[in-house]
């Protein structure tokens, strides 16, 4: 009766401690654990998170060109009691040219995006699009990319400069957009290059 009794405590005592081990294990799982005290931040597929777009770009190139080219040519002929004939011929040309382009743009904005794919290192595959109609001119921004999850906020925000390969594009149509392009008599003359 003994040992039948020390069994039976013995078998409890097994099983409890491998219900343990298997409840320690779910609740380190990486996949599956987040902390109650942490902040929530976007690190599955599927999670939304906001990039704060804070971009500027400039360009400056000039050019300077200086060229001078001379060519001449120059003979003398004498035949006996005829006398002396002389000819000569020659050619130059020089050009100076100058030549300035500038170009600046910024772009300021929060765009919230959605995780679409998990790298095999982590990282998270990102997409997104905001459009917004202000007084019939519509304006669409669009960003993909990828984003290291150590670099989401604890508020969930994630700087433009610190996604990788990332795609800004930012379009506009309306009255303001249609007005700003050439017209057809101006785009006629620009492709026979006057």
């Amino acid at each position: 009766m003994k040992t039948a009794l020390l069994t039976c405590v013995l078998l409890a005592a097994a099983a409890m401690r491998a219900t343990a081990a298997d409840d320690s294990s779910s609740m380190l799982d990486d996949s599956r654990y987040q902390s109650l005290v942490s902040a929530t931040k976007a690190l599955r597929i599927g999670d939304v998170l906001t990039v704060v777009v804070q971009e500027s770009a400039s360009a400056a190139s000039s050019t300077d060109l200086h060229s001078t080219r001379n060519f001449n040519v120059s003979g003398q002929v004498t035949y006996g009691k005829a006398g002396t004939h002389a000819g000569s011929a020659g050619t130059g040309s020089s050009s100076d040219g100058t030549g300035t382009t500038e170009r600046s743009g910024k772009l300021l904005a929060q765009v919230s995006v959605r995780v679409n794919g998990i790298n095999s290192n982590g990282d998270l595959l990102v997409a997104g699009q905001q459009s917004l109609k202000i007084n019939g001119e519509e304006q669409r921004i669009s960003l993909s990319g990828l984003v290291r999850p150590r670099d989401v906020g604890d508020d969930n925000t994630v700087l433009s400069s610190r996604i990788a390969e990332v795609k800004i594009r930012f379009d506009g149509a309306g009255f303001v957009s249609d007005q700003s392009k050439p017209g057809w008599l101006a785009r006629f003359f620009n492709l026979l290059g006057l």
